[in-house]
């Protein structure tokens, strides 16, 4: 394959910084009918190269919502540059206009070489990154994966999760963090209960800051299976400008998801990523299926016949989770309030699963998906997924296909961070109680569930949760 650079391009009109849609940042102008034209210009006397747009107009007539999709661009590099680092990079608009900037190597930073040589080798060797006595630096991909241990066939699966603002700006950024930090741990034990490789979760500087500091999270980060990504990109809070809803807390949730498709483009079949959010939880009906089972038994890899083509986006609909021993307004504390032990809380796999709220109050699940308009997806980053936004995105080598609902699937816990389902914040969805099916999740059958009274489950026998409801599907 011909050495690449690839790029992630956003615009935004100086005058009028809060352009959005559904209060995630917009383009000022539908990507359509204009993209930038790059140019980079390597040392001489090599000659200039021009941008290749990646996002290409028969690929964005087959989604919607293309103003809240980033550019994507690319420049195939000659023999001559394949290992040059240090580039300009300009647009045609304002060619005196010049950016320069330089490849980071990928791997390992210098500073953290020589404390990964002198770890033991049995730990080097686990790792997939030690050359014989040497050590080498260590590739994204293989740090998320080492090949010795995920194959095509048995594939790392990440998720990745955006910045986890609070949706009012609030200042107490230590409150509002340790409840993010309890919310992380829920989602960790779960999930790797479940198989989950790990959690990539896009952070500020002041939420990396604090989250480090959790007891809660400090044997995840040290195990590898939680991931702080740099992201400082600001808050975009407003007032409301009449225009419609205002840029929210996660405005830039294309560029969050885009980014980590970016990101991982370089590596190959033995990583997938899912694009997700803290309230939603994947599952398999099938007592017992833990990933990858999923993706050797069920998930299709190529279109049937005559087609045929390769698989790159898998489509999870989802499911509604409700409790109807808990009232809406009190789902939120079970999530983020103090746990029973929680100074033994640290690191929690297998059993500690079993502290999951999930597993211990919610017992109604709707009957019928959220529409798929609004499913979310395991991608193939390698298979170069570009014009991401939530719910979609355009493979470049590749299709999506959806997943059929009885081998994997979401579940939305709708109340995880307010009251949605008594038609509070903005509901746009109702249902009522004959859409839910009583529910038990499979894992709950060998598990010790902590007590419906502890970690404010205080509304027992109050069936507010499963009652004639509106809920937001998110």
């Amino acid at each position: 394959m011909q050495p690449a650079i690839r790029l992630l391009v956003w615009v935004g009109y100086a005058p009028d910084p809060h352009i959005r849609s559904y209060g995630h940042l917009a383009l000022p102008v539908d990507p359509r009918a204009w993209a930038p034209q790059l140019v980079l210009e390597p040392e001489g006397p090599q000659p200039v190269l021009h941008s290749v747009l990646e996002s290409r107009l028969e690929l964005l007539e087959v989604i919607g919502g293309h103003q809240l999709r980033p550019y994507s661009l690319r420049f195939d590099l000659p023999p001559g540059l394949a290992n040059a680092t240090c580039f300009r990079l300009l647009e045609r608009s304002y060619p005196g206009h010049k950016q320069p900037f330089c490849l980071p190597v990928d791997g390992l930073r210098a500073d953290e070489l020589a404390a990964f040589a002198a770890l033991p080798r049995r730990f080097r060797d686990g790792s997939g990154v030690d050359a014989g006595e040497e050590v080498r630096p260590v590739s994204v991909c293989d740090q998320l994966a080492p090949p010795r241990r995920y194959t095509d066939n048995q594939p790392a699966l990440w998720a990745a999760i955006g910045p986890p603002r609070h949706a009012s700006s609030s200042r107490d950024w230590e409150r509002h963090l340790r409840q993010v930090a309890v919310r992380t741990m829920h989602y960790l034990a779960y999930h790797l209960e479940m198989g989950l490789t790990g959690l990539l979760l896009y952070t500020d500087a002041v939420q990396r800051h604090y989250l480090r500091r959790q007891k809660a999270l400090q044997m995840y980060l040290a195990a590898g299976q939680l991931r702080l990504v740099r992201w400082d990109l600001p808050e975009r809070n407003h007032v409301d400008d009449g225009r419609g809803r205002p840029l929210g807390y996660n405005y830039d949730q294309a560029l969050v998801t885009s980014h980590a498709l970016l990101g991982l483009s370089g590596c190959g079949a033995n990583v997938l990523l899912l694009a997700t959010d803290f309230d939603e939880f994947l599952y398999s009906p099938k007592p017992g299926t833990r990933w990858p089972e999923p993706w050797a038994d069920c998930m299709p890899r190529r279109l049937p016949p005559p087609q045929q083509q390769p698989v790159a986006v898998w489509g999870l609909v989802r499911y509604e989770l409700l409790s109807s021993a808990v009232a809406p307004q009190d789902e939120a504390a079970l999530w983020s309030g103090p746990q029973p032990g929680e100074e033994q809380a640290e690191g929690l796999t297998g059993a500690g699963a079993a502290l999951s709220p999930l597993l211990a109050h919610y017992d109604r699940r709707g009957m019928e998906p959220i529409s798929r308009v609004h499913s979310k997806h395991i991608i193939m980053p390698g298979r170069e997924v570009v014009s991401f936004f939530v719910h979609e995105g355009a493979p470049l080598r590749g299709v999506p296909q959806f997943v059929e609902s009885d081998c994997l699937q979401l579940l939305h816990v709708c109340n995880y961070w307010r009251p949605r389902s008594d038609g509070g914040g903005g509901s746009y969805q109702s249902f009522n109680v004959s859409d839910f099916a009583e529910f038990r999740h499979w894992m709950a059958d060998s598990a010790s569930v902590a007590p419906a009274g502890t970690a404010a489950a205080g509304a027992a026998g109050d069936g507010a949760g499963a009652a004639a409801a509106k809920a937001k599907a998110k």
